[in-house]
């Protein structure tokens, strides 16, 4: 099961998560804690965050977090990850975003863009996404996360994500390897290798819960769905209805 999710400290994307509240609110704390126990019913033995395959620090801070001495931080992979973790009794906790370079240089795609005339491309990318950031922004201010998990997992906000790089990758010409593909190249590349972290990791008989920027998502359901030896799980069938 891949859980799409909004960043819920901001980071350096195109489009940043708007939320409304902090992450420590009490009504924020309160909707955490109902996505983890409804999440825990499909009880998975591994939970899988987006952090490093890499870096050991994940690992050593989810097991001071069993320990006691550790402190949630504002994000995604502690809110959601170690205490669904915690919960189910699971020992570790599991790291799998990619450890390569996969530059997503969105300014020279734009830089490209300018240069080629292609400015159209961009606004027709911008124009299509628009209502997934619309309604997310949205949720997002009214710190309704559980609403904004069920938008963002949904199969119309997952496919509008995928199409923006639709566009992307038309930037340039044909004669050259172009900036776009180049961008949009790197963005499948790098959710290959979080996919193929995720595979070596699991076992028959694994059930695996994957917390991920809901981009990731919109790249990462499909080739679970495409592949002969795992299983997608559509979370709205788990998430909580409000």
């Amino acid at each position: 099961m891949v859980v799409g999710v909004a960043h819920l400290e901001a980071e350096d994307d195109v489009h940043n998560s708007t939320w409304g509240a902090s992450v420590f609110a009490p009504a924020m704390q309160a909707q955490i804690a109902q996505v983890t126990r409804a999440l825990a019913k499909f009880k998975p033995n591994k939970v899988m965050i987006e952090a490093r395959a890499d870096d050991p620090k994940f690992v050593r801070r989810y097991e001071a977090y069993l320990r006691g001495p550790y402190r949630l931080g504002p994000n995604e992979n502690d809110q959601f990850g170690f205490r669904l973790a915690r919960m189910l009794g699971l020992p570790t906790i599991y790291p799998i975003d990619s450890t390569g370079s996969f530059p997503f240089d969105y300014d020279a795609a734009q830089a490209a863009a300018a240069k080629s005339g292609q400015m159209s491309l961009i606004a027709r990318a911008n124009a299509a996404i628009a209502p997934l950031v619309a309604r997310s922004s949205q949720l997002e201010r009214a710190s309704n996360l559980i609403g904004v998990l069920r938008y963002l997992n949904s199969s119309d906000a997952l496919r509008l994500n995928a199409g923006w790089y639709m566009y992307l990758d038309l930037i340039g010409s044909s004669s050259d390897r172009s900036v776009g593909q180049e961008l949009t190249g790197n963005w499948y590349a790098r959710n290959l290798q979080i996919f193929a972290n995720i595979a070596r990791t699991l076992k028959p008989g694994d059930r695996a819960l994957v917390f991920i920027g809901q981009g990731h998502a919109a790249m990462l359901r499909p080739m679970i769905d495409r592949s002969p030896f795992l299983r997608d799980v559509d979370p709205e069938n788990y998430l909580p209805l409000r």
